[in-house]
């Protein structure tokens, strides 16, 4: 019988080559060669399933965003408003060398919206897309101003990101300042409700309902 193929893991094993080229030698090393040796393929399967150098670049920056989202989505499909927001905050944290790749190629990515439009796009749809879900993560929750709040932290969580991936930061640290954070915003909230005489908003569905709003 003739092997069946998948196409969808053959693009999976594709870009986590490219991965791998990336985080080891940069963006600007990404050949079919390089490719093709870090993912255990031949030149011409690459070929096959990407048109240009420029394509699988950009294939895998896509893949990052969506497999990030997919993510935090089988993380936090039960979880409260608050809770899901604390885990879309630590997201970005490198606390395994998988997740330490993975940051490093993000940033290497991120280096590139400056030359490469596409890239730009994207990384740009999927920050706007980050800031939006946590604004309403925060208006389900009943927090002040979400809009700004959301800004905030995914710029902490950002800013946090950075100083783990380069040794100035641990992990943990990083991770028990965004704690900190929301669990500020928590009592702030549960202050306000009990102030007011009111229950604060934490179930799954009311956070769905708000980010479809």
């Amino acid at each position: 019988m003739p092997k069946i193929v998948d196409p969808e893991q053959r693009r999976t094993e594709i870009i986590h080559g490219l991965w791998a080229v990336i985080y080891e030698r940069g963006i600007h090393a990404v050949t079919y060669q390089a490719v093709a040796q870090a993912a255990g393929v031949s030149v011409g399967r690459i070929q096959h399933y990407f048109d240009s150098k420029q394509d699988l670049v950009h294939a895998g920056c896509r893949a990052m965003v969506e497999g990030a989202a997919e993510a935090h989505e089988q993380r936090t499909d039960a979880l409260e408003p608050l809770a899901a927001l604390t885990e879309l905050l630590i997201q970005p944290i490198p606390r395994s060398d998988a997740f330490r790749l993975g940051s490093a190629v993000w940033y290497a990515y991120l280096a590139q919206t400056v030359a490469d439009p596409q890239i730009a796009e994207i990384i740009g749809g999927a920050s706007r897309e980050t800031l939006e879900y946590a604004a309403s993560l925060l208006r389900s929750a009943g927090a002040p101003a979400p809009a700004h709040e959301a800004a905030r932290l995914v710029a902490l969580s950002n800013g946090l990101a950075q100083s783990v991936l380069i040794g100035a930061l641990s992990p943990d640290r990083a991770t028990d300042i965004l704690g900190s954070e929301v669990a500020s915003l928590r009592a702030a909230v549960n202050s306000t409700d009990a102030d007011a005489g009111r229950p604060a908003p934490s179930t799954p569905s009311a956070r769905k309902s708000s980010a479809q709003e």
